[in-house]
Protein backbone atom coordinates (compact mmCIF):
# COMPACT_ATOMS: atom_id res chain seq x y z
CA UNK A 1 0.00 0.00 0.00
CA UNK A 2 1.32 3.42 -0.91
CA UNK A 3 2.37 5.72 1.91
CA UNK A 4 0.23 8.79 1.13
CA UNK A 5 1.82 10.78 3.96
CA UNK A 6 5.07 10.67 2.03
CA UNK A 7 3.44 11.99 -1.12
CA UNK A 8 3.36 15.73 -1.57
CA UNK A 9 -0.14 17.17 -1.69
CA UNK A 10 -1.09 18.00 -5.28
CA UNK A 11 -2.35 21.43 -4.24
CA UNK A 12 0.97 22.19 -2.59
CA UNK A 13 2.72 21.23 -5.83
CA UNK A 14 0.52 23.61 -7.78
CA UNK A 15 1.11 26.37 -5.26
CA UNK A 16 4.87 25.90 -5.42
CA UNK A 17 4.71 26.02 -9.21
CA UNK A 18 2.65 29.23 -9.33
CA UNK A 19 3.67 31.19 -6.21
CA UNK A 20 7.17 32.42 -5.39
CA UNK A 21 8.58 29.90 -2.92
CA UNK A 22 11.56 29.63 -0.61
CA UNK A 23 14.50 28.30 -2.58
CA UNK A 24 13.34 29.68 -5.97
CA UNK A 25 16.03 31.36 -7.99
CA UNK A 26 15.51 34.92 -9.28
CA UNK A 27 14.34 33.86 -12.76
CA UNK A 28 11.70 31.55 -11.22
CA UNK A 29 10.47 34.33 -8.95
CA UNK A 30 10.15 36.74 -11.92
CA UNK A 31 8.34 34.10 -14.02
CA UNK A 32 5.82 33.44 -11.25
CA UNK A 33 5.21 37.13 -10.59
CA UNK A 34 4.58 37.77 -14.30
CA UNK A 35 2.24 34.78 -14.48
CA UNK A 36 0.28 35.86 -11.38
CA UNK A 37 0.08 39.39 -12.75
CA UNK A 38 -1.38 38.07 -15.99
CA UNK A 39 -3.96 36.05 -14.05
CA UNK A 40 -5.01 39.14 -12.08
CA UNK A 41 -5.34 41.20 -15.28
CA UNK A 42 -7.40 38.43 -16.91
CA UNK A 43 -9.76 38.24 -13.92
CA UNK A 44 -10.22 42.02 -13.85
CA UNK A 45 -10.80 42.15 -17.62
CA UNK A 46 -13.38 39.36 -17.55
CA UNK A 47 -15.13 41.01 -14.61
CA UNK A 48 -15.29 44.32 -16.49
CA UNK A 49 -16.68 42.56 -19.59
CA UNK A 50 -19.40 40.85 -17.54
CA UNK A 51 -20.29 44.11 -15.78
CA UNK A 52 -20.35 45.99 -19.11
CA UNK A 53 -22.55 43.38 -20.77
CA UNK A 54 -24.83 43.36 -17.76
CA UNK A 55 -25.25 47.13 -17.86
CA UNK A 56 -25.84 47.19 -21.62
CA UNK A 57 -28.36 44.35 -21.33
CA UNK A 58 -30.20 46.27 -18.61
CA UNK A 59 -30.22 49.46 -20.67
CA UNK A 60 -31.46 47.58 -23.73
CA UNK A 61 -34.35 46.21 -21.70
CA UNK A 62 -35.19 49.69 -20.41
CA UNK A 63 -35.13 51.10 -23.96
CA UNK A 64 -37.48 48.35 -25.10
CA UNK A 65 -39.86 49.09 -22.23
CA UNK A 66 -39.78 52.78 -23.14
CA UNK A 67 -40.55 51.93 -26.77
CA UNK A 68 -43.57 49.95 -25.61
CA UNK A 69 -44.66 52.93 -23.54
CA UNK A 70 -44.29 55.32 -26.49
CA UNK A 71 -46.01 53.03 -28.99
CA UNK A 72 -48.69 52.08 -26.48
CA UNK A 73 -47.87 48.38 -26.78
CA UNK A 74 -49.14 46.39 -23.80
CA UNK A 75 -48.89 49.40 -21.49
CA UNK A 76 -51.72 50.78 -19.39
CA UNK A 77 -51.52 54.47 -18.47
CA UNK A 78 -53.37 55.89 -15.50
CA UNK A 79 -56.23 57.99 -16.90
CA UNK A 80 -56.08 60.62 -14.18
CA UNK A 81 -52.35 61.04 -14.60
CA UNK A 82 -52.75 61.30 -18.38
CA UNK A 83 -55.33 64.07 -17.97
CA UNK A 84 -52.97 66.02 -15.72
CA UNK A 85 -50.18 65.72 -18.29
CA UNK A 86 -52.50 66.88 -21.08
CA UNK A 87 -53.23 70.05 -19.10
CA UNK A 88 -49.51 70.63 -18.48
CA UNK A 89 -48.55 70.00 -22.14
CA UNK A 90 -51.59 70.99 -24.25
CA UNK A 91 -49.71 71.17 -27.59
CA UNK A 92 -47.78 67.90 -27.23
CA UNK A 93 -48.63 64.68 -29.06
CA UNK A 94 -50.31 62.25 -26.66
CA UNK A 95 -47.74 59.44 -27.00
CA UNK A 96 -45.06 61.71 -25.53
CA UNK A 97 -46.91 62.57 -22.33
CA UNK A 98 -45.77 59.51 -20.32
CA UNK A 99 -42.19 60.14 -21.48
CA UNK A 100 -42.27 63.78 -20.37
CA UNK A 101 -43.32 62.63 -16.94
CA UNK A 102 -40.01 60.72 -16.78
CA UNK A 103 -37.83 63.54 -18.15
CA UNK A 104 -38.75 67.02 -19.40
CA UNK A 105 -35.72 66.91 -21.77
CA UNK A 106 -37.56 64.52 -24.09
CA UNK A 107 -37.94 66.25 -27.47
CA UNK A 108 -38.75 63.50 -29.96
CA UNK A 109 -38.62 59.92 -31.18
CA UNK A 110 -36.72 58.42 -34.12
CA UNK A 111 -37.55 55.22 -35.97
CA UNK A 112 -35.75 53.55 -38.89
CA UNK A 113 -36.66 50.13 -40.17
CA UNK A 114 -39.39 48.08 -41.71
CA UNK A 115 -42.93 49.42 -41.84
CA UNK A 116 -44.11 45.87 -41.13
CA UNK A 117 -45.67 45.98 -37.63
CA UNK A 118 -44.44 42.42 -37.03
CA UNK A 119 -40.82 43.40 -37.68
CA UNK A 120 -38.93 45.38 -35.05
CA UNK A 121 -37.25 48.60 -36.33
CA UNK A 122 -33.46 48.61 -36.02
CA UNK A 123 -33.53 52.14 -34.61
CA UNK A 124 -36.46 53.01 -32.35
CA UNK A 125 -35.48 55.43 -29.58
CA UNK A 126 -36.42 58.50 -27.65
CA UNK A 127 -34.56 61.71 -28.53
CA UNK A 128 -33.43 64.14 -25.84
CA UNK A 129 -32.35 67.78 -26.01
CA UNK A 130 -30.37 69.11 -23.07
CA UNK A 131 -28.62 72.33 -22.15
CA UNK A 132 -25.34 71.14 -23.70
CA UNK A 133 -24.03 68.46 -26.07
CA UNK A 134 -22.17 66.50 -23.39
CA UNK A 135 -24.71 65.40 -20.81
CA UNK A 136 -26.51 62.74 -22.84
CA UNK A 137 -23.24 61.21 -23.99
CA UNK A 138 -23.01 59.69 -20.52
CA UNK A 139 -26.61 59.73 -19.28
CA UNK A 140 -29.73 57.88 -20.39
CA UNK A 141 -33.23 59.25 -20.84
CA UNK A 142 -33.80 58.99 -17.09
CA UNK A 143 -30.79 61.18 -16.38
CA UNK A 144 -28.88 58.22 -14.95
CA UNK A 145 -25.19 57.52 -15.63
CA UNK A 146 -25.07 55.31 -18.69
CA UNK A 147 -22.49 53.67 -20.97
CA UNK A 148 -24.85 53.95 -23.93
CA UNK A 149 -26.01 57.48 -23.26
CA UNK A 150 -28.99 58.58 -25.31
CA UNK A 151 -29.77 59.96 -28.75
CA UNK A 152 -29.95 63.73 -28.46
CA UNK A 153 -30.56 66.78 -30.62
CA UNK A 154 -27.92 69.50 -30.86
CA UNK A 155 -28.59 71.99 -28.07
CA UNK A 156 -27.65 74.99 -30.23
CA UNK A 157 -30.95 74.85 -32.12
CA UNK A 158 -33.87 74.23 -29.76
CA UNK A 159 -36.94 72.47 -31.15
CA UNK A 160 -40.13 74.15 -29.98
CA UNK A 161 -43.79 74.26 -30.96
CA UNK A 162 -43.16 77.48 -32.88
CA UNK A 163 -39.70 76.96 -34.29
CA UNK A 164 -37.34 74.23 -35.46
CA UNK A 165 -34.00 74.37 -37.26
CA UNK A 166 -33.80 73.77 -41.01
CA UNK A 167 -31.26 71.04 -40.23
CA UNK A 168 -31.93 68.99 -37.08
CA UNK A 169 -28.68 67.33 -35.97
CA UNK A 170 -28.96 64.19 -33.83
CA UNK A 171 -26.07 62.44 -32.08
CA UNK A 172 -25.85 58.91 -30.69
CA UNK A 173 -23.20 56.39 -29.70
CA UNK A 174 -22.18 53.60 -32.07
CA UNK A 175 -22.72 50.81 -29.53
CA UNK A 176 -21.12 47.46 -30.24
CA UNK A 177 -24.35 45.84 -29.07
CA UNK A 178 -26.15 47.54 -31.95
CA UNK A 179 -28.17 49.77 -29.64
CA UNK A 180 -28.62 53.56 -30.04
CA UNK A 181 -26.91 54.37 -33.40
CA UNK A 182 -24.92 51.13 -33.46
CA UNK A 183 -26.65 49.93 -36.63
CA UNK A 184 -26.46 53.23 -38.50
CA UNK A 185 -23.09 52.29 -40.03
CA UNK A 186 -24.78 49.46 -41.93
CA UNK A 187 -25.48 52.11 -44.56
CA UNK A 188 -21.71 52.55 -45.04
CA UNK A 189 -20.94 50.54 -48.19
CA UNK A 190 -17.19 51.25 -47.89
CA UNK A 191 -16.93 49.60 -44.46
CA UNK A 192 -14.90 46.46 -43.82
CA UNK A 193 -18.09 44.41 -43.72
CA UNK A 194 -18.80 45.28 -47.36
CA UNK A 195 -16.57 43.35 -49.73
CA UNK A 196 -18.51 44.94 -52.58
CA UNK A 197 -18.35 48.74 -52.39
CA UNK A 198 -21.22 48.96 -54.88
CA UNK A 199 -23.57 47.10 -52.54
CA UNK A 200 -26.06 49.66 -51.24
CA UNK A 201 -28.77 47.14 -50.49
CA UNK A 202 -29.12 48.34 -46.92
CA UNK A 203 -30.03 51.81 -48.12
CA UNK A 204 -32.43 50.34 -50.67
CA UNK A 205 -34.18 48.32 -47.97
CA UNK A 206 -34.38 51.27 -45.56
CA UNK A 207 -34.52 54.56 -47.50
CA UNK A 208 -36.56 56.62 -45.02
CA UNK A 209 -36.49 57.89 -41.45
CA UNK A 210 -39.49 58.70 -39.25
CA UNK A 211 -38.85 61.49 -36.79
CA UNK A 212 -41.47 62.78 -34.40
CA UNK A 213 -41.01 65.91 -32.36
CA UNK A 214 -43.27 66.60 -29.41
CA UNK A 215 -45.50 68.47 -31.84
CA UNK A 216 -45.59 66.59 -35.16
CA UNK A 217 -44.49 63.44 -36.99
CA UNK A 218 -42.64 63.50 -40.33
CA UNK A 219 -41.05 61.12 -42.79
CA UNK A 220 -37.61 61.95 -44.18
CA UNK A 221 -35.99 60.52 -47.31
CA UNK A 222 -32.33 59.57 -46.92
CA UNK A 223 -30.16 61.24 -49.58
CA UNK A 224 -26.56 60.75 -48.38
CA UNK A 225 -24.17 59.05 -46.00
CA UNK A 226 -20.57 60.11 -45.44
CA UNK A 227 -17.40 59.22 -43.54
CA UNK A 228 -15.80 62.41 -42.22
CA UNK A 229 -12.93 63.36 -39.90
CA UNK A 230 -13.33 65.73 -36.97
CA UNK A 231 -9.63 66.44 -36.29
CA UNK A 232 -7.41 68.82 -38.31
CA UNK A 233 -4.50 66.38 -38.14
CA UNK A 234 -6.38 64.14 -40.61
CA UNK A 235 -7.04 66.88 -43.15
CA UNK A 236 -9.60 69.60 -43.75
CA UNK A 237 -12.61 69.23 -41.45
CA UNK A 238 -16.13 69.54 -42.88
CA UNK A 239 -18.15 70.87 -39.92
CA UNK A 240 -21.51 69.41 -40.93
CA UNK A 241 -22.75 69.53 -37.31
CA UNK A 242 -22.44 73.30 -37.01
CA UNK A 243 -24.92 74.04 -39.80
CA UNK A 244 -28.48 74.29 -38.49
CA UNK A 245 -30.02 77.00 -40.65
CA UNK A 246 -29.40 78.53 -44.08
CA UNK A 247 -29.36 82.25 -44.82
CA UNK A 248 -30.14 81.82 -48.51
CA UNK A 249 -30.34 79.39 -51.42
CA UNK A 250 -26.63 79.68 -52.17
CA UNK A 251 -25.70 78.60 -48.64
CA UNK A 252 -28.15 75.68 -48.75
CA UNK A 253 -26.96 74.54 -52.18
CA UNK A 254 -23.27 74.66 -51.21
CA UNK A 255 -23.84 72.72 -48.01
CA UNK A 256 -25.79 69.99 -49.83
CA UNK A 257 -23.18 69.84 -52.59
CA UNK A 258 -20.42 69.24 -50.05
CA UNK A 259 -22.50 66.48 -48.46
CA UNK A 260 -23.15 64.81 -51.82
CA UNK A 261 -19.46 65.01 -52.76
CA UNK A 262 -18.68 62.95 -49.65
CA UNK A 263 -21.62 60.57 -49.82
CA UNK A 264 -20.79 56.92 -50.49
CA UNK A 265 -24.12 56.44 -52.27
CA UNK A 266 -26.12 58.70 -54.58
CA UNK A 267 -29.94 58.91 -54.61
CA UNK A 268 -31.20 60.71 -57.76
CA UNK A 269 -34.85 60.14 -56.84
CA UNK A 270 -34.43 62.29 -53.73
CA UNK A 271 -33.91 65.81 -55.03
CA UNK A 272 -33.11 68.82 -52.85
CA UNK A 273 -34.31 72.41 -52.96
CA UNK A 274 -33.91 75.48 -50.83
CA UNK A 275 -36.58 75.42 -48.13
CA UNK A 276 -36.31 71.66 -47.53
CA UNK A 277 -36.02 70.59 -43.91
CA UNK A 278 -33.11 68.22 -43.21
CA UNK A 279 -32.21 65.78 -40.48
CA UNK A 280 -28.63 64.67 -39.79
CA UNK A 281 -27.77 61.51 -37.85
CA UNK A 282 -24.21 61.42 -36.52
CA UNK A 283 -22.29 58.62 -34.79
CA UNK A 284 -18.71 57.52 -34.17
CA UNK A 285 -17.14 54.87 -36.38
CA UNK A 286 -14.08 52.76 -35.65
CA UNK A 287 -11.23 51.41 -37.75
CA UNK A 288 -10.79 54.44 -40.00
CA UNK A 289 -7.90 56.33 -38.36
CA UNK A 290 -8.40 56.93 -34.63
CA UNK A 291 -6.41 60.17 -34.86
CA UNK A 292 -9.05 61.46 -37.29
CA UNK A 293 -11.81 60.74 -34.71
CA UNK A 294 -14.11 59.97 -37.65
CA UNK A 295 -17.90 60.04 -37.83
CA UNK A 296 -20.39 58.21 -39.99
CA UNK A 297 -23.22 60.58 -40.82
CA UNK A 298 -26.54 59.93 -42.57
CA UNK A 299 -28.58 62.77 -44.10
CA UNK A 300 -32.27 62.88 -44.99
CA UNK A 301 -34.74 65.51 -46.07
CA UNK A 302 -38.35 65.88 -45.01
CA UNK A 303 -41.10 64.73 -47.35
CA UNK A 304 -42.72 67.84 -48.83
CA UNK A 305 -46.40 68.64 -48.60
CA UNK A 306 -48.29 66.57 -51.17
CA UNK A 307 -45.23 64.46 -52.02
CA UNK A 308 -45.29 60.65 -51.88
CA UNK A 309 -43.23 59.06 -49.11
CA UNK A 310 -42.05 56.31 -51.46
CA UNK A 311 -38.55 56.35 -52.97
CA UNK A 312 -37.47 54.82 -56.28
CA UNK A 313 -34.39 53.14 -54.84
CA UNK A 314 -33.59 51.49 -58.18
CA UNK A 315 -32.24 54.86 -59.33
CA UNK A 316 -29.70 54.92 -56.48
CA UNK A 317 -26.09 53.90 -57.06
CA UNK A 318 -22.82 53.65 -55.15
CA UNK A 319 -20.54 56.66 -55.46
CA UNK A 320 -17.42 55.35 -57.28
CA UNK A 321 -15.30 58.12 -55.77
CA UNK A 322 -16.62 59.72 -52.57
CA UNK A 323 -14.54 62.51 -51.10
CA UNK A 324 -12.75 61.24 -47.99
CA UNK A 325 -10.23 63.01 -45.75
CA UNK A 326 -6.46 63.11 -46.40
CA UNK A 327 -5.54 60.55 -43.74
CA UNK A 328 -8.02 58.07 -45.21
CA UNK A 329 -6.26 58.18 -48.58
CA UNK A 330 -2.78 57.97 -47.05
CA UNK A 331 -3.85 54.89 -45.08
CA UNK A 332 -6.13 53.05 -47.47
CA UNK A 333 -5.04 54.46 -50.83
CA UNK A 334 -7.09 55.99 -53.61
CA UNK A 335 -7.95 59.59 -54.39
CA UNK A 336 -10.96 61.77 -55.10
CA UNK A 337 -11.80 61.78 -58.80
CA UNK A 338 -14.17 64.70 -58.65
CA UNK A 339 -17.93 65.09 -58.44
CA UNK A 340 -19.87 61.94 -59.34
CA UNK A 341 -23.48 62.99 -58.72
CA UNK A 342 -25.86 64.61 -61.24
CA UNK A 343 -26.11 68.28 -60.33
CA UNK A 344 -29.84 68.41 -61.00
CA UNK A 345 -30.30 66.62 -57.67
CA UNK A 346 -30.07 70.11 -56.20
CA UNK A 347 -32.74 72.14 -57.96
CA UNK A 348 -31.34 75.23 -59.63
CA UNK A 349 -27.80 74.48 -58.49
CA UNK A 350 -25.05 76.36 -60.32
CA UNK A 351 -21.68 74.64 -59.95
Amino acid sequence: MANFAEKENVFLKVAKYLIPWKGDNSSEVIRKIIFLGAIVVLIITLSMIFVFKGRVSGENKENEELANLYHGTGVTIDTEKLEQLEKEFPTVQEQFLPLLEINKDVIGWITIGSTDPNEKPFIDYVVMQGKDNDYYLTHNYKGENSISGAIFADCRSPITADKRPANIVLYGHNMQSGEIFGKLSRYFNYSYTHSDKTDISYYKNHPTVTFSTLYDTSTYKIFAGMLVNTEDVAGEVFNYHRVHNFKNKSEFDEYCAQVLDRSTFITPDVDLQYGDELITLSTCIYGYNDKADPRWVVFARKVRDGESESVDVDKAFANPSPLFYDMYYSTFGGKWNGRQWPTDIIKGYKN
